[in-house]
């Protein structure tokens, strides 16, 4: 017993400053493994929402079922020839209001809607609308936090999603067509960011 008290395993000093350094190391893991998560996940859905794009290329709202077939097998091909996950990708059914095609995978959401004509804008004869498409988280708590927005002819945005908290398909907790835009009255000074419409900061990238 006393040779075990003498041991490097029978001193409690020992037991302690192992079970610190364990507590240590995994105090510094688990926030690098929550951030490789949340990249993961926004990747991915910024991904989608850059395929779904893509897919609707040459489509022109409104858009009747038939046309919403074939812009799915579009989006499907095009993420799968920009190496997008989509294994989890499902239409949501019935698309909410104002959408033209809504998906949605584990985190997050997405929307195909037309884009709202400026209000201070006059529109030509045979002018068609535009579309974009909006990726936001599904819940507060999810990985994934950034809104992402992808307009027909325009750069492309982010939020950091801080102010407004978008989350979930409800019509109060969602992004509407023409929310990402930028703020009327700026005119079109190019800037990295810009208030839309909604009063969040969206960056360009």
């Amino acid at each position: 017993m006393n040779e075990w008290r003498r041991s490097r395993f029978g001193n409690p000093a020992a037991w302690y400053t192992a079970i610190g350094c364990g507590l240590l190391g995994l105090s510094l893991v688990i926030p690098w493994l929550s951030a490789s998560r949340t990249t993961r996940a926004e990747l991915r859905a910024d991904g989608v929402a850059n395929a779904m794009l893509e897919a609707s290329r040459g489509f022109t709202p409104p858009l009747d079922a038939g046309d919403v077939q074939c812009l799915l097998a579009r989006f499907y091909q095009a993420a799968a020839c920009q190496g997008v996950r989509t294994t989890e990708v499902v239409q949501v059914k019935p698309a909410p209001e104002g959408t033209l095609l809504c998906l949605k995978n584990k985190y997050y959401a997405f929307q195909l809607s037309e884009s709202p004509l400026d209000a201070t804008a006059r529109a030509g004869v045979g002018t068609v609308g535009s579309v974009e498409v909006l990726a936001w988280p599904l819940s507060t708590i999810s990985p994934g936090h950034c809104v992402f927005f992808y307009p027909e002819g325009s750069s492309r945005a982010y939020s950091r999603n801080l102010r407004r908290s978008y989350a979930g398909l409800d019509q109060n907790d969602r992004p509407m067509p023409g929310a990402a835009h930028r703020r009327p009255g700026l005119g079109s000074v190019k800037r990295s960011q810009y208030p839309g419409n909604d009063n969040e900061r969206w960056i360009i990238y």
